[in-house]
């Protein structure tokens, strides 16, 4: 018994027929490999599987998350904010000699377009150097839609999970007496019933994702499509 729960005859079928769909008693790794999604996670493992020792775990597990950097494209996209970041405090600290504090201060302010710490101009003109007036300029030019972006990737996943919670709660909420009366009469139907196509539209307009508006622009695009009440149709494609 490893704890985990065991297939119904149904699920086994499902599998069966999913991964074989052609019979023939086995299930190719190439069809597994290119329908599985987890098959990314598992290949970096396979390497060290074979090692029992204790560093050849922690080896693997830092071999996945490595890995995940360059295949996930949020990551990714983390991976050459922190780089550029880690290149810009580089720059303070090498070409203007600051302190690694003020080199960080640097490197965030100035793509978050505070300018708090910059580069001393010249005493005698004015304006800044060419050298770190270059680099400047290009360090915000790439760097602020860079920080806009991972900003912006950042808040999705942090609200992610609550839109996930509001959508399911809306969707658990019992129907009232007047939603029923509603998508039963003026949605999808008209025979007093709640269709899977009427309960399916309600609950988008409940979340919010649909509006009546919306809904009647639909059903007439479909009427004039379905001109002649045919259910199965063709659209040309001329």
């Amino acid at each position: 018994d490893n704890g985990l729960p065991e297939l119904t005859n149904r699920e086994y079928q499902r599998i069966c027929s999913f991964y074989d769909p052609h019979t023939e008693g086995c299930i190719r790794y190439e069809r597994f490999a290119q329908n599985f999604e987890g098959v990314r996670r598992i290949l970096p493992m396979t390497r060290f599987v074979h090692h029992g020792s204790f560093p050849w775990p922690i080896l693997a597990r830092t071999w996945d998350a490595a890995y995940s950097l360059f295949t996930n494209e949020h990551h990714r996209i983390y991976l050459i904010f922190v780089l550029w970041i880690g290149m810009g405090v580089t720059w303070g600290i090498v070409d203007q000699g600051w302190d690694p504090i003020t080199a960080t201060h640097f490197a965030v302010s100035a793509l978050a377009t505070g300018g708090l710490t910059a580069p001393p101009v010249d005493p005698t003109t004015g304006i800044l150097p060419t050298g770190p007036a270059l680099f400047c300029g290009f360090y915000c030019l790439f760097g602020i839609p860079l920080m806009a972006l991972t900003l912006g990737i950042f808040a999705r996943v942090l609200v992610e999970g609550y839109i996930v919670e509001e959508e399911l709660a809306a969707i658990a909420r019992p129907l009232s007496r007047s939603e029923f009366m509603f998508a039963s009469k003026s949605l999808c139907s008209r025979d007093d019933a709640l269709h899977l196509s009427d309960y399916i539209v309600l609950q988008l307009m409940r979340q919010g994702k649909l509006n009546l508006e919306s809904f009647e622009f639909m059903k007439r695009q479909y009427g004039t499509l379905d001109c002649r009440r045919f259910w199965l149709k063709s659209v040309g494609t001329d």
